[in-house]
C-alpha cells in the first residue's frame, strides 16, 4: 500500500506531458493550416491582379507574365470599335469606383495580352487633335517613346492618351512630327488602339488611355518612326502618363497656337450635368458642343500611297510666335471678328503596314472553280465541332456568305451574313498575285469556289474562329 499511494504522490508532483503536448501540437498545425490558406489565397490575388504594382513584379520575376506583343490585324482580340460619342456613353456616367475598377479590368486584359479575354476589347476611333506631345522615359509605365494628348473633334470633352512606345533613335523624328494643330485619325482598320484606362478630369472631362496594338510604322515626307512593344511596363509609376499640369499647360498651347493660325474650334468647357445628360441618352445631343473644323490629319494609310502624301503641304510643324497667355475660349464666348487667314495644311502621318508583313506573303497551289481535290464541304454553323473535335488530314472546305470586317496585305477577316452565327469568325489567307476583298465587300463562296479551313479555334468568349485559304483562282 506504501508503494502505490508513494507512485500516486510521485505523479502528483510529476504530471506527465502527454496531454499538454496534444494541445500544443493541435495549435500548432491549425496555424500552418491557417497559413496554408492564406498563401493560398494570395496566390489567387497575385496572378488575378497582375495590373497592382506588387503582383506585377512578382509575376514578371517567376516569369509568369509576357511582355505586350505585337498584334496581327487579323488576330487581333475581338473588339467593339468606339467613337467620342460612343466613349462618352459608355464610362461617362460611372462614378469614380466604377472607373477605377473599369480601368483595372482594362490594363489586367492588356498585360495578359489579352490571353483568355472574356468581352469585347475597346478600341478607340474618330478624329482628334493634338494638343501637345510629351517625350516618355524608362521610369513611367510604357518606357520610352512618346505620349500624344489629343481632343476630340466631335466631342471636345473627350481626350485621348495615345500611346507610341518607340526606341530612343526614333524619338527626334517623332518630335518633328507629333506637332501642336495636328490631325489624329484612329481607323479600326489600321490602329487598333486599345483603350486601357479612364480619368476623370474633372469639368465633364474625359481622358482615355490608347495603346495601338498593332505597333506599325508611321512616317510622312522626309521623316518616319517604328512603334515598337515595351520591353519592360514601370507599373509603379502608374496611369495616366499625363499629369494635371501636362494636361493644362497643353490646352494652354493650343489656345495659342489657334490664336495664332485664325482657327475657329469650340472651347473644351462642360458642366458635369451636360457630360452625365449625354452620357445617358443613346444619342448624344450634338448642340451641347460645337464641333471643330477641319484639321490637318494623322491618317493611318497603307504604306505605299505617296499621293496621298504628295497633296499635302510642306509644312511639317506649325507657326512659332511668342504670345501672353489668355483664357482658352468656351462655347460661351464670343470670338472677336477677324479677317480669315489660310492656314499651311500639314502632311498626313501614314501608317505603314506592320514590318515583315510582305515577306509572309507566301504562294501555293490554287485551282479552277470545281476542281480542287474532293474533300468535306461545310457551312459556318458545323463549324463549332471542329473546334472540338480537330479537322483532321483529310481537306475541309467552307462555304456561305460573308461580309468582310477587315482587310490588309493578303488577309481579310470575315463574318456570316447570317445572324445565327455572329460567333463566327472567318480569317483568309490569300496567295501572293490574288485580289484582298475590301472592308464592307461582300464575299459569297458556293459548293464550286469554296475556302480551303487550315484551322478552326475556340477563343474563351466562346467565339469560333475558322483559319481559311483561298485555293481556287477568280
Amino acid at each position: 500500500m506504501k508503494a502505490v499511494e508513494l507512485g500516486r504522490a510521485r505523479n502528483r508532483m510529476h504530471p506527465q506531458s502527454g496531454p499538454d503536448n496534444l494541445f500544443g501540437w493541435t495549435v500548432f498545425i491549425l496555424l500552418l493550416c491557417g497559413f496554408a490558406v492564406a498563401c493560398w489565397i494570395g496566390t489567387f490575388y497575385v496572378f488575378n491582379h497582375p495590373e497592382q504594382p506588387f503582383n506585377y513584379q512578382i509575376l514578371t520575376k517567376l516569369h509568369k507574365l509576357e511582355s505586350p506583343k505585337r498584334f496581327e490585324l487579323t488576330a487581333a482580340p475581338a473588339g467593339e470599335f468606339l467613337g467620342a460619342d460612343k466613349l462618352l456613353e459608355k464610362y461617362g456616367a460611372m462614378t469614380a469606383p466604377q472607373l477605377v475598377e473599369a480601368s483595372n479590368d482594362l490594363l489586367r486584359s492588356y498585360l495578359r495580352n489579352y490571353d483568355h479575354q472574356i468581352g469585347k476589347v475597346p478600341y478607340a476611333i474618330g478624329k482628334f487633335t493634338v494638343l501637345d506631345a510629351f517625350v516618355t522615359g524608362e521610369s513611367q509605365y510604357f518606357g520610352t517613346g512618346m505620349t500624344v494628348l489629343a481632343q476630340s473633334n466631335d466631342v471636345p470633352t473627350v481626350y485621348v492618351e495615345q500611346i507610341f512606345p518607340a526606341e530612343k533613335q526614333d524619338l527626334p523624328a517623332m518630335q518633328r512630327i507629333m506637332a501642336t494643330g495636328l490631325g489624329l485619325e484612329l481607323r479600326r482598320s489600321y490602329d487598333l488602339s486599345a483603350v486601357t484606362h479612364i480619368t476623370n478630369l474633372g469639368d465633364g472631362k474625359l481622358l482615355f488611355t490608347c495603346v495601338p496594338l498593332l505597333y506599325g510604322s508611321y512616317g510622312q515626307i522626309g521623316s518616319s518612326f517604328q512603334l515598337e512593344p515595351p520591353r519592360v511596363l514601370y507599373v509603379k509609376a502608374g496611369l495616366p502618363m499625363i499629369n494635371q499640369n501636362q494636361f493644362r499647360d497643353a490646352e494652354q498651347r493650343y489656345a495659342e497656337y489657334r490664336k495664332a493660325t485664325g482657327t475657329q474650334i469650340a472651347g473644351t468647357s462642360q458642366k458635369n450635368g451636360n457630360l452625365i445628360a449625354a452620357a445617358q441618352s443613346p444619342t448624344p445631343n450634338q448642340n451641347l458642343v460645337s464641333a471643330p473644323k477641319a484639321l490637318p490629319v494623322i491618317k493611318a494609310t497603307p504604306k505605299g500611297t505617296p499621293g496621298a502624301l504628295a497633296k499635302q503641304g510642306a509644312t511639317a510643324t506649325p507657326p512659332k510666335a511668342t504670345y501672353s497667355p489668355g483664357p482658352v475660349l468656351t462655347p460661351a464666348s464670343t470670338p472677336v471678328s477677324t479677317p480669315p487667314v489660310v492656314v499651311a495644311t500639314q502632311p498626313f502621318l501614314a501608317s505603314s503596314p506592320t514590318p515583315g508583313a510582305n515577306s509572309r506573303v507566301a504562294t501555293w497551289q490554287t485551282y479552277r472553280p470545281g476542281q480542287f481535290p474532293r474533300g468535306r464541304l461545310i457551312d459556318p454553323s458545323q463549324s463549332s465541332s471542329l473546334a472540338d473535335q480537330g479537322i483532321g488530314s483529310d481537306p475541309i472546305y467552307l462555304r456561305g456568305d460573308f461580309t468582310v470586317t477587315a482587310a490588309r496585305e493578303n488577309r481579310a477577316v470575315l463574318r456570316p451574313k447570317q445572324t445565327a452565327n455572329e460567333n463566327v469568325r472567318i480569317i483568309v489567307e490569300f496567295p501572293k498575285g490574288l485580289p484582298v476583298p475590301q472592308e464592307g465587300d461582300s464575299v459569297g463562296r458556293a459548293a464550286d469556289r469554296p475556302f480551303q479551313i487550315v484551322d478552326v479555334r475556340r477563343g474563351a468568349d466562346g467565339q469560333v474562329n475558322i483559319y481559311v485559304r483561298e485555293v481556287t483562282a477568280p
